[in-house]
C-alpha cells in the first residue's frame, strides 16, 4: 500500500509524429541486441535503485521524524482513511497505462489511455466523497471522514501522470522517472513535517501526500515527449479496445493482488483498530522500505523487458532464473536481518513509545524474506501477454490468506502478523510450480536458484544471533553491530557459495565486459 507518510532532464524525447491516428511514437533507439537489450536493462535498474535508495532514505527519515511529532493515533487514523483509497488507487486507469508499455506505440491510443484515466479517476474521486461517511463508519471512526475525502483527490492527481509514467517506462527511460520519484519524496516529507511541527495533527501527513503527487505528475508530464492531440477525449477510432483487452485483466489482477496485499489492514482496522493498526503499519514499514520496495523497483524494469524478450525462450528463461536468484538473496537476507534485529531499530530509530511493534516487525520482516521465493511470476505473466493468469493467482492468495488473519486476529496484531509469515511460504512455492508449468522452465532449475538463498539467511543469522541475545551494550551500539554481523554473515556466504552470481553481477555492472541476459541457473 502506499502509505502517505511513506516516503536532470533527459534527452532523446519521443514525440509524436504530427498526423493521423495511426501516428507512432519517435522511441529512442535501443540496441535490440542480447548484450545492449541487457545494458539497457541493467540500467534501469541502476537507475531505479538510484531513486529507490535515495528515496527511501528520505521516506524513512520522514517517518521517523512524524513517528517522534505525532502520536500513534494519528497514524492509524490516516491509515484508515487510506485503506479504501488504495483499493481504488490501482483501478484507476483500467489498466490501460500497462497495455500501452505492452502494445505499439500509437498517437491516438495514447489518447485514448488518456481519456480513460481522467474519467475513471474523476468518477472515483466523486464515488469517495459520497461514500466516505460509510467507509469511516465502517472502522468506527467517523471523525476521519473529512480525511477521507480529502485523500480522494490523490486519485486524480495519480491518474493523471499514469500515461507519461507508462511511456517512460516503455521506452526504457529511467532516469526521468528517478527524478519524479525523487521530488515526490522530497516535498512530500518535507511538507509533512512542516506541518507536523505547526501542529496540524494528521493532516500533515495527508497534506504532503496530496503536494507530493502534484510534484510527482507534473514532473513526468515534462519529461515525457508526448501531448495530447486537440478533440484527445473523442474515443471514436482511438484504438480502445486492444488497450481495454490488455488492460481491464490487468487491472482486475492489480486490484485482487493490492485486496491480498493489503487485506491485513483491512482487518486489523476493523477488528483491532485505530491504535493497533498504527502500531501494525509502523511495523510493516521497515520490510517494506528495505525488501519490498527493492522488488518493486525491479519490476518496473523486469516487465518490459520480459515484454521485450517474449519470444526468445532461451533469453526469457535466463533472465527469469537470474532475476530470481539475486531477488531471494536479497530478499532472504535482509528479512533475516530485519528480524533478528527488529527490537533494537524499534527502540533506536522509533523510540520506546512503539514497543508494541517489535513483535509484529519481526514477523512480517519473515513475511517479506518469504515473499521473496516466489517472485518472478507476476512480471514474465504479464510480460508474455498472460495477465489472466495473476488473475487466478490471486484468488488463490486471497482464499489462503483471509482465513489466516482472521484467525491470527484473535491474538491481535502479533497474530495477525505471524498468519501473514506462515501464508506466504506456501504461496511462494504454489507460484514457483505454476511458473514452471507455464514458463516451460524446470523444476530443478528454479530450485537450484533459490537454494543459495537459503545458504546466505543462515549465514546471517548465525552471524546476527550472538549480538541480539549476548551482547550487552546500548542498543545504539548493539544496533550498529548487529548491521555489520549481517552483512560481513551475507557476503561472505555468497562467496563461498555462489561466486558464479558474483561474476554475473560484476559481468552486467562493468561496461566492458560481455553482457548476456539469459544466464541459466542451475
Amino acid at each position: 500500500m502506499r502509505r502517505p507518510w511513506a516516503a536532470d532532464r533527459t534527452t532523446g524525447r519521443s514525440p509524436l509524429t504530427p498526423s493521423g491516428s495511426t501516428a507512432q511514437f519517435s522511441i529512442p533507439v535501443i540496441d535490440s541486441g542480447e548484450s545492449g537489450l541487457s545494458r539497457t536493462a541493467v540500467g534501469g535498474v541502476v537507475w531505479q535503485a538510484l531513486s529507490f535508495v535515495a528515496g527511501k532514505v528520505l521516506v524513512l527519515a520522514s517517518t521517523v521524524i512524524l513517528a517522534r511529532l505525532l502520536t500513534p493515533k494519528d497514524f492509524g487514523v490516516v491509515a484508515l482513511a487510506l485503506v479504501f483509497i488504495t483499493y481504488a488507487d490501482v483501478v484507476t486507469d483500467l489498466g490501460v497505462a500497462q497495455a500501452l508499455v505492452f502494445l505499439p506505440a500509437v498517437a491516438r491510443r495514447t489518447d485514448a489511455a488518456l481519456t480513460v484515466c481522467l474519467a475513471v479517476s474523476g468518477a472515483f474521486v466523486a464515488l469517495a466523497m459520497l461514500a466516505a461517511p460509510l467507509a469511516t463508519s465502517f472502522f468506527g471512526h467517523p471523525e476521519a471522514t473529512g480525511m477521507f475525502q480529502v485523500l480522494s483527490l490523490s486519485l486524480l492527481l495519480r491518474a493523471t501522470g499514469q500515461v507519461p509514467d507508462a511511456l517512460l517506462r516503455k521506452h526504457l527511460r529511467f532516469r526521468p522517472r528517478t527524478m519524479a520519484e525523487l521530488n515526490r519524496a522530497l516535498t512530500q516529507g518535507a511538507v509533512s513535517v512542516v506541518l507536523a511541527i505547526l501542529s496540524f495533527g494528521p493532516w500533515a501527513i495527508i497534506d504532503g501526500y496530496l503536494v507530493g503527487c502534484a510534484v510527482w505528475t507534473v514532473l513526468l508530464w515534462r519529461f515525457v515527449g508526448y501531448r495530447p492531440s486537440r478533440g484527445f477525449w473523442r474515443l471514436r477510432g482511438a484504438g480502445l479496445r486492444p488497450l481495454l483487452a490488455y488492460g481491464a485483466p490487468a487491472a482486475g489482477t492489480a486490484l485482487l493482488l493490492c485486496l491480498v496485499f493489503n487485506i491485513d489492514y483491512l482487518i486489523v482496522g476493523r477488528l483491532l483498530g485505530a491504535d493497533a493498526l498504527a502500531y501494525y503499519t509502523i511495523g510493516f514499514r521497515i520490510p517494506e522500505l528495505l525488501i519490498i520496495s527493492v522488488f518493486n523497483v525491479i519490476s518496473v524494469v523486469a516487465f518490459p523487458v520480459f515484454s521485450r524478450v517474449r519470444e526468445d525462450r532461451h533469453r526469457l528463461h535466463g533472465g527469469y532464473l537470474l532475476g530470481l536468484r539475486i531477488q531471494a538473496i536479497y530478499g532472504m537476507a535482509a528479512g533475516v536481518g530485519l528480524a533478528m534485529a527488529a527490537p533494537m531499530i524499534v527502540h533506536v530509530v522509533f523510540g520506546p513509545q512503539w514497543g508494541p511493534t517489535v513483535v509484529p516487525l519481526e514477523a512480517l520482516a519473515l513475511y517479506a524474506a518469504f515473499r521473496s521465493l516466489g517472485l518472478g511470476p507476476h512480471d514474465a505473466f504479464r510480460g508474455i501477454g498472460r495477465p489472466d493468469l495473476l488473475v487466478k493467482l490471486s484468488l488463490l492468495r486471497l482464499g489462503v490468506v483471509v482465513p489466516a488473519l482472521l484467525i491470527g486476529a484473535s491474538f491481535g496484531i502479533d497474530g495477525v502478523s505471524w498468519a501473514q509469515a506462515a501464508a506466504a511460504l506456501p504461496l511462494a512455492i504454489a507460484m514457483q510450480l505454476v511458473a514452471s508449468k507455464v514458463l516451460g522452465i524446470r523444476l530443478s532449475q528454479i530450485l537450484g536458484a533459490l537454494r543459495p538463498a537459503l545458504t546466505v539467511s543462515l549465514g546471517v543469522a548465525l552471524l546476527m544471533a550472538p549480538v541480539r541475545f549476548w551482547v550487552v551494550a546500548p542498543e545504539p551500539i548493539k544496533l550498529a553491530l548487529a548491521i555489520v554481523a549481517g552483512f560481513a554473515g551475507a557476503v561472505a556466504a555468497v562467496l563461498i557459495i555462489d561466486r558464479r552470481l558474483a561474476a554475473q553481477v560484476q559481468t552486467l555492472l562493468i561496461p566492458q565486459a560481455p553482457v548476456r541476459l539469459a544466464v541459466g541457473a542451475e
